[in-house]
Formats: C-alpha cells, structure tokens, sequence
C-alpha cells in the first residue's frame, strides 16, 4: 500500500521544487505528470543520503523528459532513505510538471516521521 504525499513540483517550469525526507527506508514512486502541450522540459530525480549532511552532496538517479499532452511518467526506487528531490533540469515550455511522491506504509509500530519540506 502507497501513501500520496504532497507534491514536490507543483505546475512548476523551473526550480529544485521541495522535499522529501525519509529517515527510515521506504519504497519510492514518483509521478510526473505534464500539464498543457509540453514541448521541452526534464525532471531529475536526486537523493543526498542520511550519511552526508542534508542537501550537501546530491546523487542523480534519474532524469526523466516531461511527457507530453498530460501524459504520466513514473520512476520507483527500492528501500531507500534520505533526502529526495524532484529538480527540473531542463526548463518546461508550453505548459508545467507536477511531480507527486508516493511512499510504501512504515511500520504501525513506528511512528512515522516522513515528511515533504
């Protein structure tokens, strides 16, 4: 079961947009979608793990072009944890990108202390 978080781009064309902070290991799922008749644009996916100090040091796991006439692009991560971000690299024309995240459920034992800042 995946949790709908708050977005990290939101009708955005420019920016590093918010994040997403994970203190324990979750599964990742990040959808992108573009908005209007997109003709150009590129969102990378980064992380800065737990062991660097927070959005010090950003590893790029993936770029992914903005789709197209309200198309949906997805990109999942196994367990990870640490700072996500959603970095538009490659500024959006003709329309925007928001980027959602969705997190696997932690433990009910555990409270769970993730977070979009």
């Amino acid at each position: 079961m995946m949790r709908v978080l708050k977005p990290l781009q939101d009708k955005a064309k420019t920016g590093a947009g918010k994040k997403l902070v994970l203190p324990e290991p979750h599964r990742i799922r990040f959808l992108i979608r573009g908005e209007g008749s997109v003709s150009a644009g590129a969102v990378t996916i980064e992380c800065c793990p737990e062991s660097t100090k927070a959005g010090k040091f950003w590893m790029e796991l993936a770029t992914i072009p903005v789709p197209a006439d309200n198309g949906l692009a997805q990109y999942y991560t196994e367990e990870a944890s640490g700072v996500f971000r959603a970095r538009i690299s490659r500024p959006v024309s003709n329309g925007t990108v928001t980027v959602t995240p969705l997190v696997s459920r932690g433990r009910p034992d555990r409270p769970d202390r993730t977070k979009v800042v």
